[in-house]
């Protein structure tokens, strides 16, 4: 037995590939009415210094606390280059991702999110994003559950560099008033200094 799915209004078929996935004939998903596809991207222009203290704020976005939307997390990509090598036998720090909330962080360069659907650009709730290589300042924020970490490697050669992909089976979901902020997680390694870029997905609806 086989159906086929109809859009009420805009007379389009919908169908299941050979994975068991739902397509539309745009092969594309749906844009919300209230809402869309997002990425924000940046990276700071200064150093982070040899040795950073663990769970210093590199990076904060934060939905607002007033929108009537959910924001849905799918991907995190956070490369880092060294400016300075680390000593030999040194110990590598650790990053992560964690959910914050109550307030939020500032003091860093604000960036600015784009819509992938530029021709439905729908401006986002996601109204804070931030990063600094120093530390964000953090006061009243309180700080939740970790959602995802990674060793920073300890570069002692050659300046390379280092790339962390996090993307989540399912969305991290932030309610109103929720944020994601990426933190050192253990001090970083010393005399080791570095630079880093991130690009971050989400959707709203």
């Amino acid at each position: 037995m086989s159906a086929i799915i109809r859009g009420g209004t805009s007379a389009v078929d919908a169908d299941v590939d050979s994975n068991k996935n739902l397509q539309v004939t745009e092969g594309l998903p749906a844009h919300p009415a209230a809402g869309g596809f997002y990425t924000v991207c940046g990276g700071p222009a200064g150093i982070v210094a040899a040795g950073l203290a663990a769970d210093v704020s590199l990076f904060a976005m934060r939905f607002a606390a007033g929108s009537t939307r959910k924001a849905y997390v799918t991907k995190f990509r956070f490369v880092m280059s060294p400016a300075t090598l680390g000593a030999a036998a040194g110990v590598a720090g650790s990053i992560g991702l964690q959910r914050f909330t109550a307030a939020t962080p500032s003091g860093g360069t604000a960036r600015t999110a784009n819509e992938l659907a530029e021709v439905l650009a729908t401006a986002t709730d996601m109204t804070s994003i931030q990063d600094l290589a120093t530390a964000l300042t953090v006061t009243s924020v309180v700080f939740g559950t970790e959602i995802a970490r990674s060793r920073v490697p300890v570069f002692v050669a050659s300046a390379g560099w280092f790339e962390w992909i996090f993307e989540p089976l399912h969305p991290v979901v932030l309610n109103a008033g929720d944020g994601i902020a990426l933190r050192t997680r253990v001090a970083m390694a010393a005399t080791q200094t570095w630079v880093f870029d991130y690009t971050c997905h989400w959707y709203e609806k």
